[in-house]
């Protein structure tokens, strides 16, 4: 097979992915919101004044959740994990494929069905039931640094997609809080050895109180560093991961 990056393949895995996963997991949020549709539309029948906005941010995110950890469905059982690793595309090929649903695919999807859902919920409530609505913008800053976040931590279930089988959300957070709790006791145990305001009264040691531990804290390499990386770096590494770990399994 042709190693090189082939347009027609990702064409290929492109509708494949669409119509074996996209499109059927789209459907059930379709259905999903069409019932909290009619149950948001029920409660407005019967309240008075302004009717508020319907906040469905937390619905996008949990079945993008639920879409990314299912991104490498393939691989739960062992006949469709090698017909999937056997398919005549790379690992970058099939990576790429998954990483463009679950990272721009589903958030466009998602932004139609807000608006589909939106625009019927002004329609039955301002035409049908001739009351007042809030209006909404889906595109704030507090919105888009929220989508920054969520990416983030949805690149490491991507990369535990791929990692683990079965089981790869679970697995993934007791491999988060065991990492976390690491990196805490290392900096936990550098701080002791290169600031003696966290010695205080340990080997004789006295410091000025009014020292804003918080501050020296923040500015510690090891926060900047840590920081920077979950701020900047963390997505494409794990995703980067995500595509040595298919090729790893792969072969």
């Amino acid at each position: 097979m042709n190693t090189s990056f082939s347009l027609n393949r990702i064409a290929w895995l492109t509708k494949k992915e669409f119509y074996e996963s996209f499109l059927p997991f789209f459907r059930i949020m379709g259905i999903v919101l069409a019932g909290i549709l009619v149950l948001t539309s029920v409660v407005a029948y019967f309240e008075n004044g302004k009717i508020g906005t319907v906040s469905l941010e937390g619905f996008f995110a949990v079945f993008g959740f639920i879409y990314i950890v299912n991104s490498f469905e393939e691989l739960k059982k062992l006949p469709t994990r090698a017909d999937y690793l056997n398919l005549p595309a790379t690992a970058f090929e099939k990576v790429f494929t998954k990483w463009m649903f679950g990272n721009i695919l589903f958030w466009i999807g998602s932004i139609i069905l807000f608006y589909l859902f939106y625009m019927s919920h002004q329609l039955i409530v301002e035409v049908f039931m001739n009351k007042p609505t809030n209006t909404y913008s889906l595109f704030t800053r507090e919105n888009l640094q929220g989508l920054h976040f969520i990416i983030i931590v949805f690149s490491v279930f991507f990369f535990g997609a791929a990692m683990f089988n079965t089981g790869s959300w679970y697995k993934v957070i007791l491999w988060t809080i065991v990492s976390a709790l690491a990196y805490m006791l290392v900096v936990a145990l550098f701080a002791y050895i290169l600031f003696p305001e966290f010695r205080d009264g340990i080997h004789g040691v006295d410091v000025d109180y009014n020292v804003p531990i918080d501050l020296i804290l923040e500015d510690f390499w090891m926060f900047k560093l840590g920081k920077f990386f979950l701020q900047y770096l963390a997505a494409p590494f794990f995703w980067y991961m995500t595509y040595l770990k298919i090729k790893e399994k792969e072969v």
